[in-house]
Formats: C-alpha cells, sequence, structure tokens
C-alpha cells in the first residue's frame, strides 16, 4: 500500500475516532484504534442517525 494511501486511511480514522470520542459512549480511544475503518464508520452513522431522530 502507498505511502499516501497509508496516510488517507490513518486520517480517516482518527476523524471516525474523534467523532466517537465526542459522543461518550467510549471511554478510550484505545479501543477504538483496533477497530478497522469499516467498523469505526458503521458506529459512526450508527450514532449519526441517532441523534437527528432523537
Amino acid at each position: 500500500m502507498g505511502k499516501f494511501m497509508r496516510m488517507a486511511i490513518t486520517k480517516q480514522k482518527q476523524f471516525y475516532i474523534y467523532e466517537l470520542l465526542k459522543t461518550g459512549l467510549f471511554p478510550d480511544a484505545n479501543t477504538l484504534q483496533q477497530w478497522t475503518v469499516r467498523e469505526l464508520r458503521h458506529e459512526y452513522e450508527r450514532h449519526k442517525l441517532r441523534k437527528k431522530q432523537g
């Protein structure tokens, strides 16, 4: 995988982790660091939908 692709994936993970930590549902970033981007995105979208409904 190229350098720019790795950087893009890392930035994407950081974005999702930051947003999920803001929700207060997750106590620390260490757990979320182990998740894949797909898992992070899925949880982010779930929370985003819940926030709109509530």
